[in-house]
């Protein structure tokens, strides 16, 4: 079940849907009957959901900090599936690997991480999302 206002308090705040269980009848934001069917998400020309706008003055906060070229990839696609924006600090001068020669690369124990912060107002989703990559559990 899901609420197809789109002036609804949850919609606005988050720009998603919010999904209910069948015994939900109405929005707990805003009262509107749901719908079975979920409304139709805007996708950009990327092919990801269109990312809720950003406020110019919302605040953004820092929710995960990688290390590892890969860990950084990977993040960009999480939240970009989820369609959570976000803003990376530090990936413009991230180089880990820099000066590839013959033999394979060098690691460069000088290189900062890439910090990603997201607007506080989907802070603890992103967290959720990340919490594997923040303290992965340990195989035994």
């Amino acid at each position: 079940m899901y609420c197809p206002n789109d002036e609804c308090p949850d919609h606005l705040a988050t720009g998603l849907r919010a999904e209910y269980r069948d015994e939900v009848e109405h929005c707990p934001y805003c009262g509107t009957p749901l719908v079975t069917d979920a409304p139709s998400v805007a996708v950009a020309a990327d092919g990801n959901p269109e990312r809720p706008p950003v406020g110019d003055d919302e605040t953004m906060e820092p929710v995960i900090e990688a290390t590892d070229v890969t860990e950084v990839a990977v993040i960009k696609s999480i939240l970009d599936g989820a369609a959570i924006p976000f803003v990376t600090i530090g990936e413009d001068q991230f180089s880990a690997f820099p000066g590839a020669f013959a033999g394979g690369s060098i690691f460069n124990p000088r290189a900062r991480g890439v910090v990603f912060s997201v607007p506080s107002r989907m802070a603890d989703e992103a967290r959720t999302l990340l919490e594997e990559l923040a303290d992965p559990a340990e195989d035994t």
